[in-house]
């Protein structure tokens, strides 16, 4: 095997240069599932914003009927 320095040095480069590729497409994967991640809680937070807003109106609904009920029967 030769030992030279120059071929040390490149063996070396090629061995930084695979596992920043590997860094590289791990760091892509987190990414992707982060966005995946970010997209699902969004839809959640947006689904309980409009559950509560027609709890809400409902809720107005029916303290205006029963108001009105039971200023009638008086």
């Amino acid at each position: 095997m030769d030992h030279n320095p120059e071929n040390s040095v490149l063996v070396a480069i090629g061995r930084l240069e695979g596992k920043m590729d590997s860094l590289l497409s791990m760091q892509h994967r987190f990414e992707s599932k982060l966005e995946i991640h970010d997209n699902r809680l969004r839809d959640l937070e947006n689904h309980k914003a409009y559950s509560l807003g027609i709890a809400a109106a409902v809720g107005s609904a029916m303290s205006l009927i029963i108001s009105y009920v039971w200023n009638k029967s008086l």
